[in-house]
Protein backbone atom coordinates (compact mmCIF):
# COMPACT_ATOMS: atom_id res chain seq x y z
CA UNK A 1 0.00 0.00 0.00
CA UNK A 2 0.81 3.55 -0.72
CA UNK A 3 1.40 5.80 1.77
CA UNK A 4 0.91 9.66 0.94
CA UNK A 5 2.84 12.09 2.21
CA UNK A 6 1.00 15.28 3.70
CA UNK A 7 2.35 18.31 1.13
CA UNK A 8 1.40 21.13 3.56
CA UNK A 9 1.79 19.76 7.04
CA UNK A 10 0.91 23.37 9.09
CA UNK A 11 -1.69 24.00 6.91
CA UNK A 12 -3.46 20.09 7.42
CA UNK A 13 -2.68 20.80 11.39
CA UNK A 14 -4.73 24.43 11.04
CA UNK A 15 -7.52 22.74 9.14
CA UNK A 16 -7.78 19.70 11.66
CA UNK A 17 -7.96 22.56 14.39
CA UNK A 18 -10.24 24.23 12.28
CA UNK A 19 -12.75 21.56 11.92
CA UNK A 20 -12.50 20.22 15.73
CA UNK A 21 -13.32 24.12 16.83
CA UNK A 22 -16.54 23.91 14.13
CA UNK A 23 -17.34 20.44 16.03
CA UNK A 24 -16.98 21.96 19.60
CA UNK A 25 -18.73 25.10 18.86
CA UNK A 26 -21.63 23.51 16.94
CA UNK A 27 -22.06 19.80 17.61
CA UNK A 28 -20.88 18.80 20.89
CA UNK A 29 -21.95 20.28 24.33
CA UNK A 30 -20.11 22.93 25.78
CA UNK A 31 -20.67 25.93 28.21
CA UNK A 32 -20.73 28.59 24.54
CA UNK A 33 -23.76 27.44 23.77
CA UNK A 34 -27.05 27.29 24.88
CA UNK A 35 -28.15 24.01 26.66
CA UNK A 36 -31.17 22.41 24.72
CA UNK A 37 -30.29 18.66 25.03
CA UNK A 38 -32.28 15.95 27.42
CA UNK A 39 -29.84 14.47 29.43
CA UNK A 40 -31.84 11.70 31.66
CA UNK A 41 -35.18 10.01 31.02
CA UNK A 42 -34.74 10.67 27.40
CA UNK A 43 -37.53 8.46 25.49
CA UNK A 44 -37.86 7.77 21.95
CA UNK A 45 -41.01 10.05 21.48
CA UNK A 46 -39.32 12.89 22.99
CA UNK A 47 -36.70 12.15 20.67
CA UNK A 48 -39.17 12.49 17.62
CA UNK A 49 -40.66 15.27 19.14
CA UNK A 50 -37.06 17.14 19.23
CA UNK A 51 -36.52 16.65 15.46
CA UNK A 52 -40.01 17.13 14.12
CA UNK A 53 -39.80 20.98 16.03
CA UNK A 54 -35.93 21.56 15.17
CA UNK A 55 -35.89 21.57 11.46
CA UNK A 56 -36.54 24.18 8.80
CA UNK A 57 -35.93 23.04 4.90
CA UNK A 58 -37.86 26.44 4.30
CA UNK A 59 -35.54 28.43 2.14
CA UNK A 60 -34.54 31.92 3.20
CA UNK A 61 -37.32 32.07 5.88
CA UNK A 62 -35.03 31.96 9.11
CA UNK A 63 -32.56 34.88 7.50
CA UNK A 64 -35.65 36.99 6.38
CA UNK A 65 -37.00 36.96 9.93
CA UNK A 66 -32.97 37.87 11.04
CA UNK A 67 -32.90 40.68 8.55
CA UNK A 68 -36.46 41.85 10.01
CA UNK A 69 -35.64 41.32 13.19
CA UNK A 70 -32.15 44.21 12.81
CA UNK A 71 -34.07 46.82 11.13
CA UNK A 72 -36.94 45.69 13.57
CA UNK A 73 -34.43 46.72 16.07
CA UNK A 74 -34.89 43.70 18.08
CA UNK A 75 -31.52 41.84 19.68
CA UNK A 76 -29.99 43.26 16.47
CA UNK A 77 -26.31 42.53 17.90
CA UNK A 78 -27.27 38.87 17.83
CA UNK A 79 -28.83 38.44 14.68
CA UNK A 80 -26.15 40.35 12.84
CA UNK A 81 -23.82 37.84 14.35
CA UNK A 82 -26.15 35.11 13.61
CA UNK A 83 -25.84 36.17 9.67
CA UNK A 84 -22.71 37.16 9.44
CA UNK A 85 -20.93 34.39 11.88
CA UNK A 86 -22.69 31.74 9.83
CA UNK A 87 -20.81 33.31 6.53
CA UNK A 88 -17.31 34.23 7.35
CA UNK A 89 -17.39 30.92 9.87
CA UNK A 90 -17.10 28.33 6.51
CA UNK A 91 -14.84 31.08 4.65
CA UNK A 92 -12.10 29.41 5.62
CA UNK A 93 -13.18 26.14 4.11
CA UNK A 94 -12.04 28.23 0.80
CA UNK A 95 -8.49 27.89 1.58
CA UNK A 96 -8.35 24.78 3.32
CA UNK A 97 -10.10 22.41 0.88
CA UNK A 98 -8.25 23.52 -2.19
CA UNK A 99 -4.75 23.68 -0.88
CA UNK A 100 -5.08 20.04 0.82
CA UNK A 101 -7.00 18.32 -2.04
CA UNK A 102 -5.77 18.99 -5.79
CA UNK A 103 -9.80 17.75 -6.58
CA UNK A 104 -11.31 20.91 -4.53
CA UNK A 105 -9.47 23.59 -6.64
CA UNK A 106 -12.41 22.58 -9.33
CA UNK A 107 -15.04 24.72 -8.13
CA UNK A 108 -18.16 22.50 -8.74
CA UNK A 109 -16.08 19.54 -6.69
CA UNK A 110 -15.56 22.31 -4.02
CA UNK A 111 -19.42 23.43 -3.97
CA UNK A 112 -20.38 19.38 -3.93
CA UNK A 113 -17.85 18.69 -0.91
CA UNK A 114 -18.95 21.55 1.06
CA UNK A 115 -22.41 20.95 0.34
CA UNK A 116 -22.26 18.08 1.83
CA UNK A 117 -20.24 18.25 4.22
CA UNK A 118 -22.83 20.72 5.55
CA UNK A 119 -25.86 18.91 5.47
CA UNK A 120 -24.32 16.03 7.56
CA UNK A 121 -23.06 18.90 9.92
CA UNK A 122 -26.84 20.09 10.30
CA UNK A 123 -28.18 16.56 10.61
CA UNK A 124 -25.33 15.78 13.10
CA UNK A 125 -27.00 18.48 14.99
CA UNK A 126 -30.22 17.18 15.13
CA UNK A 127 -30.30 13.70 15.56
CA UNK A 128 -27.80 14.28 18.67
CA UNK A 129 -29.71 17.08 20.14
CA UNK A 130 -27.88 19.65 20.12
CA UNK A 131 -29.10 22.37 17.48
CA UNK A 132 -31.65 22.25 14.57
CA UNK A 133 -31.19 21.12 11.03
CA UNK A 134 -32.07 24.63 9.04
CA UNK A 135 -31.59 25.28 5.44
CA UNK A 136 -30.39 28.55 5.72
CA UNK A 137 -27.01 28.05 7.55
CA UNK A 138 -26.41 25.46 4.94
CA UNK A 139 -27.06 28.45 2.40
CA UNK A 140 -25.21 30.71 5.09
CA UNK A 141 -22.49 28.59 5.61
CA UNK A 142 -22.05 27.47 1.98
CA UNK A 143 -22.06 31.14 0.52
CA UNK A 144 -19.26 32.18 3.55
CA UNK A 145 -17.40 28.81 1.54
CA UNK A 146 -17.90 30.00 -1.90
CA UNK A 147 -16.32 33.51 -0.82
CA UNK A 148 -13.83 31.81 0.91
CA UNK A 149 -12.63 30.14 -2.36
CA UNK A 150 -12.87 33.13 -4.67
CA UNK A 151 -11.26 35.46 -2.04
CA UNK A 152 -8.15 32.48 -1.47
CA UNK A 153 -8.13 31.59 -5.19
CA UNK A 154 -4.32 33.39 -5.47
CA UNK A 155 -3.26 32.42 -1.93
CA UNK A 156 -4.16 28.76 -2.39
CA UNK A 157 -2.38 28.88 -6.30
CA UNK A 158 1.24 29.94 -4.58
CA UNK A 159 1.11 27.56 -1.73
CA UNK A 160 -0.38 24.79 -3.96
CA UNK A 161 2.81 25.44 -6.44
Amino acid sequence: MRQRKIRHPVIFTLFVLYILAILFLLVLPNNYRGHNVLVGGLTWERWVEHIRRNWNLVPFRGITEQIGFIFGGEDVARNIIYLVGNLIGFAPLGYFLPVLFVKQRRFKAFVITVALGLICLELSQLVTMHGSFDIDDIILNATGACFGFRVFRRPVRRVAQ
